[in-house]
């Protein structure tokens, strides 16, 4: 989970668009939905220009097919999840993508017609699965982010206000140095002229 000061320098055009994001995560997330929508009308764009069962048109199943786990990662990220709901995410996109990688490796040769490859199938469900249950079940068997976010920001606020106030404290301490230095000079400039 990303911290305050992240999230103050992450902002950028989703800050002044949509609001003020609590971590980076939140702003990643809406940008990885944004990608996956993208993704899925090029997908729609290319299958719409292409022949059917050329490499090309496999292309835009592809994109397509892509789009899902990138939406849904989005959401995901956006979530305050624990690392574990975050890291199953990236899990099931990385598994996803592989079988749409897979799908562009065999398409349109390789590629049962009539009822597909079902361990490229199986492997994309895999991974749907997986983003599915990162935002749906890890959320409900983890304790909630926020209220340990609201603790270490708030602990955050209480050290940067002690750094300051030591901060204040070494530089009085300096200023007193400073002038029993001037005194102490002062003071062997009249014994030096005594003797």
């Amino acid at each position: 989970m990303a911290d305050d000061s992240q999230a103050e320098s992450g902002g950028g055009l989703y800050e002044r668009r949509i609001g003020t994001p609590r971590t980076t995560d939140e702003v990643n997330g809406y940008w990885l939905f944004g990608f996956g929508v993208l993704l899925g009308l090029a997908g729609v764009v290319v299958f719409l220009f292409t022949d059917s069962e050329t490499t090309t048109r496999g292309i835009g199943y592809a994109l397509a097919a892509l789009a899902p786990p990138f939406i849904m990662l989005g959401a995901v990220i956006r979530f305050p999840l624990r690392r574990v709901g975050t890291s199953l995410g990236y899990l099931g996109t990385a598994v996803s993508v592989a079988g749409v990688v897979w799908f562009v490796n065999i398409f349109p040769d390789g590629w049962f017609t009539a009822s597909g490859d079902p361990t490229v199938i199986a492997l994309y469900g895999i991974g749907l699965l997986l983003i599915g249950l990162a935002g749906t079940v890890v959320p409900l068997l983890s304790d909630p982010v926020y209220e340990d976010y609201e603790r270490m920001q708030t602990e955050t606020t209480a050290t940067a206000a002690e750094r300051d106030e030591t901060v204040a404290e070494l530089e009085a301490t300096r200023e007193e140095l400073e002038a029993a230095r001037t005194e102490l000079d002062a003071t062997r400039d009249e014994l030096s002229d005594a003797e």
